[in-house]
């Protein structure tokens, strides 16, 4: 039977300075409770499926949000008053088959979002979140984790919310690319619609001009300030780029496609990429 939400509470595990887990636990309409144990990684996930959700809220007509943010209210009242409590052994001691090895968005159509989660031992359950339930739920993890003093973590995994990457390059002189490719679950894919391709030129230390880029999928077409966000804020993410964090660099942005349905190869997205070097270098020669 799926578990649903009467309240929650988090905690931190943590080793020293390093983060091990989040722990969730959940009392359920018969006040049963059930604790798991997240990953960075499996927060990071289902943090992206909130965010979603939530960014979906934020276009609907200012009537209809007031409505929205008002069940949100009364749903959040109902879920402070039944936060379980986490004793400290829970954390001391946790069971690590509770830790959620991973976790997968299987149905948003609704108001309810389910999520499957497998757990250490094998065993899954299906979580389901109400959708007025989703800003208590990402408050109280982000509380959880700035409260264990650990904010850069919190600002690292919310700023990878709106945005899939999926391949970072770097432009080679013989016009080859190296790069990495970042392989996603479908029902992540299936959360962005348009894939964009970004080039950054910038000049190395021996005075030589140099192309870097990415492929990413996002909410957000080209142009958009999300975009223009996004593409800063993908320096700090990808071992390949961060070596342009705070090098001055002029970035060009095309959206491949923003149809939900089309979904591009890696030899698509490299050409893709390919392409709006070699404009962009043509682009630099004119100015």
């Amino acid at each position: 039977m799926a578990i649903s939400i009467k309240g929650i509470n988090s905690g931190v595990i943590r080793q020293k300075n390093e983060f091990l887990a989040l722990a969730l636990k959940i009392k359920e309409p018969r006040n049963k409770e059930s604790l798991f144990f997240l990953s960075p990684l499996g927060l990071r996930d289902l943090l992206t499926a909130l965010e979603c959700r939530l960014s979906a809220k934020h276009q609907l007509s200012e009537d209809a949000r007031l409505q929205y943010e008002k069940a949100c209210d009364k749903a959040s009242k109902k879920m402070h008053e039944n936060i379980p409590l986490i004793q400290e052994d829970e954390l001391k001691h946790a069971d690590i088959n509770r830790r959620i090895n991973s976790l997968m968005l299987v149905d948003d159509k609704g108001e309810n979002l389910t999520f499957a989660l497998t757990l250490h031992d094998g065993q899954t359950h299906e979580l389901l979140i109400n959708e007025l339930q989703i800003q208590v739920l990402a408050q109280a993890i982000i509380h959880a984790i700035n409260n264990a003093g650990m904010r850069d973590l919190a600002l690292r995994i919310t700023s990878l919310l709106d945005f899939l990457p999926l391949y970072d390059v770097d432009c080679q002189q013989n016009e080859n690319l190296e790069y990495d490719s970042y392989t996603q679950p479908e029902w992540k894919h299936n959360l962005f619609n348009h894939y964009l391709a970004i080039i950054y030129r910038y000049t190395d230390d021996k005075g030589k001009t140099q192309f870097c880029g990415s492929v990413v999928k996002t909410r957000a077409p080209s142009g958009s300030k999300e975009a223009e966000a996004i593409t800063r804020r993908l320096l700090d993410f990808s071992p390949r780029l961060k070596k342009l964090a705070g090098v001055p660099c002029q970035v060009f942005v095309r959206t491949l496609t923003g149809d939900k349905a089309q979904k591009l190869n890696q030899d698509q997205c490299l050409r893709a990429l390919h392409h709006l070097r070699i404009q962009s270098a043509h682009k630099a020669q004119n100015a």
